[in-house]
């Protein structure tokens, strides 16, 4: 198996165990300590999304691709590297620290609507949380080393394990008869431990020192037009991509954003196959970049094209069908009446992200990542009033439909650019390729669903018939349509385990017969 292969399968598997994981503490936090203290966490997580954009300045995608393509012709240079990024991480990290801080009770006062909780509680949470969730931060820096070295079974684990122990922790605390405050503090200290996890697994591959922050001018000098372009892709986005969280905590009441940020925050994680590819393709598209190897490169974007367009779309697509009874089962009746259609919304919205990963990390492979950037400058002034004017009249739907309009403008300003240069391919074929898988799951999905909400079938049972059937007849279109490079690749993985069961059923038969 290739190290691409195994990367995938790292990030695919670990990705699906923290998603697993995710569910485990929110209805103890919803039932115990109501929505509002459920939404200040997930405001808080919120915060330190859009700080850390501003602050991160581009350095985790240049550490990842420069670690992958130089690791072995220059390791001295990628010492440098690491330190002078250690050091901005760092800095950054206790900047934010001190402005979250002293600003947490002027941002409780002014911008959040509190149902339950007293403003000095909600004030005192977000001070606390912030200094936990902020090792964002430096804990991106230390796993853009390891993606840089293709060794993602190391961040996974680490994932995995750590938002195990956190999640144990809570439950732990509220089944004692804890409170708010101690949960808390918890959740702090366990993101300190994943820190610390990530630094020794890092330090595994390039020691501690050059770990130590410190600074390097021709790092930097080498690095600054990247960088730049990086670190404006990194605010521009995550402002479209919390914009619609921002917008709903500001005009709906704590507990509301607290309903759909978690809803959000479902469908993100169910994006594992979309990030378990884009993370391991990046490396590697960056190594074949080096090697000037444009044949290889263009075989492996339509593989892995091929493969997540058609991967990614069943597994957002077991949202819309589990929605109801998850939702109702982990928060309560009438959130999951509130969430069903902005849930499929923000699957639409998040498929259609998901179409545009592979050619943008091969655009950020290929040093054009100013074509990422002007889409969401513009953006800015397309879809931003937009979004607010939609979450103002439709609330929660809105905020949904705002996803999608963001997605609709990427495709139309974005990718032509990407077909035309870097991957100089015919724009008609990748929006063929992709409008064919659209009506093939509109066409399977989409009527499933349809027919289960006309009959108003709740329970999860149901849900999982039509699902179900929906997927055996996508699957069967899925393989008629995918690329010949995809399928042999598949073809080549299934072989094995079917050699494996028949030569384990033909002997257990011959046996019986005997």
């Amino acid at each position: 198996m290739s190290r691409l292969s195994r990367n995938i399968l790292a990030n695919l598997l670990g990705q699906g165990l923290v998603l697993v994981l995710g569910f485990v503490a929110v209805r103890y936090v919803f039932t115990r300590l109501g929505a509002d203290a459920l939404g200040i966490i997930y405001f808080s997580i919120t915060l330190s999304a859009v700080l850390y954009s501003v602050l991160e300045m581009g350095i985790g995608s240049t550490v990842v691709r420069e670690i992958s393509a130089h690791v072995h012709d220059e390791p001295g240079y990628v010492r440098e590297l690491i330190r002078t990024a250690s050091l901005f991480y760092w800095g950054a990290y206790g900047l934010l620290v001190v402005v979250v801080y002293l600003g947490a009770p002027l941002l409780v006062g002014k911008w959040i609507n509190l149902k339950d909780l007293d403003a000095a509680t909600a004030s005192r949470m977000v001070q606390i949380l912030g200094i936990g969730t902020l090792t964002v931060l430096p804990r991106s820096l230390y796993d853009s080393v390891l993606r840089g070295f293709q060794r993602m079974e190391f961040n996974n684990l680490i994932e995995v394990a750590t938002l195990g122990l956190q999640q144990f922790g809570i439950v732990l605390i509220l089944v004692l008869g804890g409170g708010l405050m101690p949960v808390i503090y918890w959740l702090t200290a366990s993101f300190w431990l994943g820190v610390l996890a990530y630094l020794l697994a890092a330090a595994h591959f390039v020691s501690f020192r050059p770990l130590v922050p410190g600074f390097s001018a021709q790092v930097v000098s080498r690095n600054f037009r990247y960088s730049s372009n990086m670190a404006a892709i990194s605010i521009l986005a995550t402002v479209h991509m919390q914009a619609d969280k921002v917008i709903v905590s500001k005009l709906l009441p704590i507990g509301t954003f607290a309903f759909y940020a978690f809803a959000s925050s479902v469908v993100s994680r169910l994006t594992l196959v979309t990030n378990a590819i884009s993370r391991a393709a990046f490396p590697s598209f960056a190594a074949l970049f080096q090697r000037g190897d444009r044949p290889a490169l263009l075989s492996q974007y339509r593989k892995l094209q091929d493969l997540l367009c058609f991967s990614t779309l069943p597994i957002l697509a077991a949202i819309p069908f589990a929605a109801f009874p998850l939702f109702s089962y982990l928060l309560n009746a009438e959130a999951a009446r509130m969430l069903r259609l902005p849930v499929v919304l923000l699957c639409i919205g998040t498929y259609m992200n998901a179409t545009l990963h592979i050619p943008y990390v091969f655009s950020l492979a290929a040093g054009r990542p100013e074509i990422t950037v002007r889409l969401n400058l513009y953006a800015l002034f397309v879809v931003l009033p937009i979004a607010a004017i939609l979450v103002y009249f439709l609330g929660l739907v809105g905020a949904g439909l705002s996803w999608v309009f963001y997605h609709v403008f990427a495709y139309v300003y974005a990718v032509p650019r990407m077909c035309r240069e870097p991957l100089g391919i015919p724009v008609s074929e990748w929006f063929g390729h992709t409008l064919r898988i659209v009506i093939l799951a509109a066409l399977t999905y989409g009527i499933a669903w349809v027919i289960l909400v006309s009959l108003d079938a709740g329970s999860m049972v149901f849900a999982a018939i039509a699902y179900l059937g929906a997927s055996v007849a996508f699957a069967a279109g899925a393989y008629w349509m995918m690329g010949d490079g995809l399928r042999e690749t598949l073809l080549g993985l299934l072989k094995p385990i079917g050699v494996k069961i028949v030569g384990v059923l033909i002997p257990s038969m011959n046996a019986k017969r005997g």
